[in-house]
């Protein structure tokens, strides 16, 4: 809204009291009516959807029995590596600082960025985990908006052909309640991460399933990720600088690097989806200002006293800007967590990663 509007369009003309909410302000929700605010545009439900055409991205998708590494994946259509000597070409020196890693993604690497996506609504509903959701940090009580995510993945792993629409109907509408959700303006940091990541869960489903409708709702949805995404990177600014040094306990530790992961998951799929849609990628700035912390047994612990004696015995591996020179030369592959091999095949490419493991 304009800095001098006080309410939506709807209030204004009841004269009532308007609270700013978006996409709907309270009183628009709680009468189910159109909320538009000035500049805002139509309403979804009057939105076009528009026919996107991606055969090559639908025919990867679609594809049967092909797991996130299955040495399928298409050669790469760009690259900005040098080319390779032919006559020397020595054995790989691990202790060798690389440099910056590379700055576009060639069509192999964003491949396999989008099987794994593709794979963590399944992975959270039959493992109870996802790289960037860990259950302990919602052992005791699980947001609402978790639940409704959770809920929509029983939902499509049970989507076939015949009751497509119904699946749909189903996931469409839990995502709307968690996108209109009345109560933001209370959300503690808590509640913030939870809601993101849920709305994670319903962009990787609708996003990547090859419904033109869902796909078309899910760039509707794409503001409002990276509203919530903004807000909680300025929420929890300390959290973020946290490492298992600093951290005062293991729950503490958790929901900071819950919070890092989230956040890198966020800016990673908007950069991944602008590469599969317009063609280019918008990683290098957004995502290296991040960091993380890549070891397995941290991030898998179940307990204070695992996660502790995991900080005496385990290099951290911790990754600052996507610098990744000291895993290459400092761990082993069973080291690092799946999370962690996304973000090195994307920013050091399949080839490089293939070789250190």
């Amino acid at each position: 809204p304009v800095a001098r509007r006080k309410s939506c369009g709807e209030c204004a003309k009841a004269k009532r009291r308007c609270d700013m909410q978006a996409p709907r302000c309270h009183r628009c929700a709680k009468k189910n009516i159109d909320c538009r605010y000035p500049g805002s545009g139509p309403p979804l439900s009057e939105t076009v959807i528009p026919e996107l055409e991606f055969p090559w991205l639908d025919d990867l998708l679609n594809a049967p029995g092909t797991t996130a590494w299955s040495g399928l994946l298409a050669e790469p259509a760009s690259t900005d590596r040098a080319p390779k000597n032919s006559e020397i070409q020595p054995l790989p020196d691990f202790l060798q600082v690389e440099g910056p890693s590379m700055t576009t993604i060639a069509r192999q690497e964003m491949t396999f960025a989008v099987r794994h996506f593709k794979t963590y609504p399944d992975k959270w509903l039959k493992e109870g985990k996802a790289p960037f959701i860990n259950p302990r940090l919602y052992a005791t009580h699980m947001p609402r908006a978790l639940q409704d995510a959770y809920a929509a993945c029983a939902v499509y792993s049970t989507k076939t052909e015949a009751n497509a629409t119904v699946a749909f109907a189903v996931i469409e509408a839990k995502a709307n309640e968690l996108l209109r959700s009345p109560n933001q303006a209370s959300w503690t940091p808590l509640d913030l991460l939870a809601a993101l990541q849920a709305l994670l869960i319903f962009q990787f489903i609708r996003l990547f399933d090859g419904d033109i409708r869902q796909r078309a709702l899910a760039e509707q949805a794409e503001p409002i990720l990276e509203a919530w995404t903004e807000q909680l990177r300025a929420q929890t600014q300390t959290e973020q600088a946290m490492t298992t040094a600093t951290a005062a306990s293991w729950r503490a530790w958790l929901f900071a690097e819950s919070v890092r992961r989230t956040i890198i998951m966020s800016l990673m799929l908007r950069g991944i989806y602008s590469l599969v849609k317009l063609g280019y990628c918008m990683l290098a700035d957004s995502v290296t200002a991040n960091s993380f912390t890549a070891q397995q047994q941290l991030w898998s612990a179940t307990s204070a006293f695992q996660w502790n004696q995991a900080c005496r015995e385990c290099a951290p591996l911790w990754v600052h800007r996507m610098n990744f020179d000291g895993i290459f030369q400092e761990a082993k592959g069973t080291e690092v967590d799946d999370f962690g091999i996304v973000m090195m095949v994307t920013y050091k490419g399949k080839d490089r990663v293939d070789e250190w493991l």
